[in-house]
């Protein structure tokens, strides 16, 4: 049945392989594997070397024995690594580098394997029990080659230790430096006893076991006293405390497996309940209840997308805040929890509202002046229109027919248009003043240029001169139509019928006109407009006493040669 117990130790192995699985796949720091890996060397030392002493077969002790060499000549390459990651300086294991710093304890796991001839160890069992362990030149490669990587971690320690200037970082090299010292002085004292000095003890003494035991025991403590291994966790731990948002950590079942210290105000959450977002919705009220759990509805439907909702709730003070879900997913995009976040965002909130109250004030006063800007520009149309036109009468003065000829003129003697001008009063006006008085007089005027506006045309200008006497320029218009319109106009003014009210008999006038009409044009009358349109009105001018001496009421027809 000895087969049985190679079915043991292969169960063993077994096991083994899934202590490393677990801690090689778990979310720990390389410092917690190397450590990890230093603790399994002492653990298949120690077994081992108890498996050696209870068996009898010689085969299965050198089996046994083969074993606990093989991870004490794994011991100084693996405390070795440990040192760098300690003291900082993993960048010196590169996977280029890995080898080469590992082929002197390679090279003795192989010694250790292959054992050529019993050059690294044999049992000889012809001899008394206590010499027949034999250790072979190779053993000796061994423990020198353990000892090089002592010596190299011990420099690097004291290296560090002298020019380190973090309380921390040197807490730990101290550490490691008395572990390191307390499994060297065991190691050193098992090694004069159980080979130099065997046969004075004649029996066997598990020094460097409990050296192991004693230097393992001595870092658990240090590490948890100093928290060495903790302090990625202790890290994430304070980050997430010093959020300024809201963060909740389920796991695939929805338990609660981390809270930052924000939440825990707001919402009555404790670690490893189960997380039930219909008991959250009732610690809110209204719509913020409602809103909370269409949330959680929506999430618990479309668990692989993101989700994110705003709320207003009341808790010290209205707040406005940003809840967001999103999946946890490892490597093969599986889920395997939930992160939710709580995001304060009323500030941001207050700040857009008062820029909405600032943009709608300024919206308003855009407005008022806009209002303002509309009055403006109507007063001065109205001031333009005054400045314009004849107060009275409504019709254009004698400033801005004069300077609407002058452009006028202008351009109809460049380019040879024709145009008439019409200047004419009232008859006996003066007689109706005296009679009648001057606001009958006033009336009378402003009935006689609505008798007038109404036979001009839309572009005829209508200007009063002075007085009772009145000018109409008409563009593009020859003699024969300016003759036609001059008829037109006397014999509406003749027929206006102006009522004196206060019983009185409606009052008619008549008007006497000179009309000139300008139809050819000499390139020397360009060289003064001024002169020319001096000229043009004082013929009209001159056509109107021709009509007024002649007996009034009749119209004076010239042409400009």
């Amino acid at each position: 049945m000895e087969w049985m117990i190679w079915l043991d130790f292969s169960m063993f192995l077994v096991l083994l392989g899934l202590f490393f699985y677990v801690f090689a796949t778990s979310t720990v720091t390389v410092l917690h594997r190397i450590y990890l890996s230093l603790h399994i060397v002492f653990m298949s030392w120690t077994f081992s070397q108890f498996v050696y002493q209870t068996v009898t077969a010689t085969a299965f002790k050198l089996f046994y024995l083969s074993v606990s060499y093989i991870g004490l000549s794994l011991l100084g390459i693996g405390w070795f690594a440990f040192i760098l990651f300690l003291t900082g300086q993993s960048y010196v294991i590169r996977k280029s580098r890995l080898f080469i710093l590992a082929i002197p304890a390679l090279t003795s796991v192989a010694a250790v394997v292959i054992n050529p001839s019993g050059m690294f160890l044999s049992i000889n069992e012809r001899l008394s029990p206590m010499k027949q362990l034999q250790h072979g030149p190779l053993y000796w490669i061994m423990i020198v080659q353990l000892i090089l990587y002592m010596v190299i971690s011990f420099t690097i320690m004291f290296y560090k230790l002298r020019g380190e200037n973090s309380v921390r970082q040197r807490t730990l090299i101290k550490t490691a430096i008395t572990g390191m010292f307390v499994l060297v002085s065991f190691a050193i004292a098992d090694l004069i006893v159980n080979i130099f000095l065997i046969e004075e003890m004649n029996r066997y003494v598990p020094l460097i076991s409990v050296g192991m035991a004693l230097a393992a025991v001595y870092l658990v403590h240090a590490i948890r006293r100093n928290k060495v291994l903790d302090i990625i966790q202790t890290v994430q731990r304070d980050v997430m405390n010093t959020m300024s948002m809201g963060i909740i950590v389920l796991d695939e079942n929805d338990i609660i497996i981390e809270v930052n210290k924000v939440i825990k105000p707001i919402l009555r959450l404790r670690i490893g309940d189960k997380f039930n977002p219909a008991l959250l919705g009732p610690q809110f009220k209204g719509e913020a209840s409602r809103g909370f759990t269409a949330f959680f509805e929506e999430q618990r439907k479309r668990p692989m997308d993101r989700h994110e909702i705003e709320i207003a709730i009341s808790y010290d003070k209205y707040r406005h805040i940003i809840v967001q879900s999103a999946p946890i997913l490892n490597n093969k995009k599986t889920p395997v929890g939930r992160l939710l976040t709580f995001q304060d965002v009323t500030e941001l909130r207050l700040l857009v509202e008062e820029t909405n109250n600032q943009n709608e004030q300024l919206q308003d006063r855009n407005r008022d002046l806009l209002i303002m800007q509309d009055e403006l520009f109507q007063a001065n149309k109205k001031l333009e229109h005054m400045a314009i036109t004849d107060g009275l009468t409504g019709c254009f003065n004698r400033r801005y027919l004069l300077h609407q000829l002058e452009l006028e003129v202008v351009a109809n003697i460049r380019y040879g248009i024709p145009f008439s001008i019409f200047l004419f009063d009232l008859d006996h006006f003066k007689s109706i003043n005296d009679k009648y008085g001057h606001l009958v007089g006033d009336e009378v005027l402003c009935g006689t240029v609505d008798a007038v506006r109404g036979s001009l045309r839309f572009t005829d200008i209508l200007a009063r001169y002075g007085g009772e006497e009145f000018t109409v320029y008409l563009p593009h218009t020859n003699r024969e139509q300016a003759d036609q319109i001059a008829e037109l106009l006397m014999e509406s003014v003749e027929q206006n019928k102006i009522n004196m009210g206060n019983g009185e008999m409606p009052v008619s006038v008549t008007i006497s006109m000179g009309v000139i009409s300008i139809e050819h044009f000499e390139p020397s009358d360009l060289a003064d407009p001024k002169a020319f349109l001096r000229e043009l009105l004082a013929q009209a001018d001159a056509a109107l006493y021709e009509a007024k001496y002649n007996g009034r009421n009749r119209i004076v027809k010239r042409k400009l040669a």
